[in-house]
């Protein structure tokens, strides 16, 4: 009896298996049935070179009834090719006989690596993957600009140096500088920051970017997530740590985004200076953009914005932000990293928790603001400065001509309230563009922002041009915040 169900049950999985595959014994000969393809492009961006890029996807449709035999696909270079190809699970530069069930498709990966290009300049590489069918060819083309990098991996730094510009650097793991150490970095210079790499500074760092050419430190991807670059959410890298021996800093015309946090200073000597910005742009950070622990740091021209906790988060020190744009609209986006925001703008601490002693201590707190914007576009009860202080005498502070998200009304406000000299109290300050859609972020003024012409004249002539180079004085006055409105669109890309 179990011999014959064995027989029987044998019978019918093969009948099955072939009835299942019967379809495929009568493939379409016809030549204008024709593949069809989602792209007929794959474009990266600018990778680099000898570095495996991620991952992009195209589907191969058959669009007909009869199911198709495709009797090569195959890359136009072949193994030469910089590019790497896998269809339908199965991974090479060439493949014969792959089939595609009528009205029915199959993915095709592709991804890049390409060799060093011996050039500081990006270098264009293309391919083709050729598709032949029924004697017909059609194919995909790949494009990508691939550029050579400087790669260092837990490199320590231990003299002064500059960094040269030549080519950008890739940074795994760490790049750390030594206590005593001074390095420059000179304009243009673009740090690519792989997946948690951090950069420690316990010397001295300077940063002397222009604005035609720019210092920039991002993350490592070039690839999209939910049609948005990754260049735009946060997360993608650690950040910049300097520990309490780091003092001298100085940065011009630094453009820092995506970490998973921005800017960390260690405890320090608030009557040393720990750090001057200027021209400075921080963005879409998934922490605390700048934490600060009893330092002095002086910013102007900056644009401190989007962090899912407080854009600056000082306890201790003294502090100065002159024309800064600090604001947050740090927007809640859990499918593309973005996490819930917090939405905190500024918290200013004269109180600290030691954890290495178990014991309290306070730091006082000094800071000023002048032309300078502070804002929360996301909720006005968590978009506010908080104080945290167990003696008022403990902070002092100074807000002029700026717009505040504190509202006078506010008991809890008051010691802000009375520390402002023509501020605006809770008011939209109307910046150009907010597109949360895309991630896309334009804190520069719209034409009927009330910060328009409001700023300290005497103030502003310290700082006659904006972050883009705008004369502040060319209408009826200098604007409030990091940019003078301009009717013509700047980019700052």
């Amino acid at each position: 009896m179990n011999k014959l169900f064995s027989i029987s049950l044998a019978f019918w999985l093969a009948f099955i298996f072939f009835a299942c595959n019967d379809e495929f014994d009568h493939y379409s000969t016809n030549p204008n049935d024709r593949l069809a393809f989602s792209k007929d492009t794959v474009a990266f961006d600018t990778i680099l070179s000898t570095v495996n890029t991620p991952f992009q996807t195209f589907m191969i449709y058959n669009t007909h009834a009869k199911p198709l035999l495709i009797s090569s696909i195959y890359l136009e270079n072949g193994e030469k090719s910089p590019f790497r190809i896998n269809v339908d699970g199965r991974a090479g530069s060439s493949f014969s006989d792959v089939e595609i069930r009528g009205n029915d498709s199959i993915y095709v990966l592709v991804n890049a690596k390409p060799s060093e290009n011996a050039s500081s300049q990006p270098v264009s590489l293309s391919d083709r993957i050729l598709f032949v069918t029924n004697g017909v060819r059609q194919e995909v083309i790949l494009k990508a600009a691939s550029q050579d990098a400087v790669m260092w991996k837990g490199e320590t730094i231990f003299s002064d140096s500059i960094l040269s510009n030549d080519k950008p650097f890739l940074i795994y793991d760490s790049l750390v500088i030594s206590e005593g150490a001074t390095v420059k970095i000179r304009e243009g210079t673009t740090f690519y920051m792989h997946s948690n790499a951090e950069i420690i500074v316990r010397g001295t760092l300077q940063m002397e970017g222009t604005f035609e050419n720019p210092i920039v430190v991002r993350g490592d991807r070039f690839d999209y997530l939910l049609d948005i670059p990754y260049d735009l959410i946060p997360g993608q890298w650690g950040g910049i740590r300097f520990e309490s021996s780091s003092y001298g800093n100085e940065w011009n015309h630094v453009y820092i985004r995506n970490g998973k946090y921005g800017l960390d200073f260690g405890l320090s000597d608030a009557s040393q200076s720990k750090i001057k910005m200027e021209n400075v742009v921080m963005t879409n950070v998934k922490g605390v953009l700048i934490h600060a622990l009893n330092c002095q740091i002086e910013a102007k021209n900056c644009e401190f914005s989007n962090a899912k906790d407080a854009l600056l988060d000082l306890t201790g020190g003294q502090y100065q932000f002159t024309h800064c744009t600090i604001a947050n609209a740090y927007v809640s986006s859990l499918e593309t990293g973005w996490g819930n925001s917090n939405d905190e703008t500024i918290v200013l601490s004269s109180n600290y928790f030691d954890e290495t002693t178990g014991k309290n201590a306070a730091y006082p707190l000094t800071a000023f603001f002048y032309n300078t914007i502070i804002w929360g576009s996301r909720n006005l009860t968590t978009s506010k400065i908080r104080l945290e202080t167990n003696e008022p005498d403990e902070i002092s502070l100074l807000f002029q001509n700026c717009i505040i998200p504190n509202g006078k009304e506010d008991n809890n406000s008051a010691d802000i309230v009375s520390s402002a000299i023509q501020c605006l109290f809770n008011v939209d300050p109307q910046f150009k563009e907010i597109r949360d859609d895309k991630r896309f972020y334009d804190f520069s003024l719209d034409s009927i922002s009330p910060a328009r012409n409001i700023a300290d004249p005497e103030i502003a002539k310290q700082i006659p041009l904006d972050i883009h180079g705008i004369n502040r004085f060319l209408d009826e006055g200098p604007d409030i915040g990091g940019y003078e409105y301009v009717s013509i669109p700047i980019d700052n890309s």
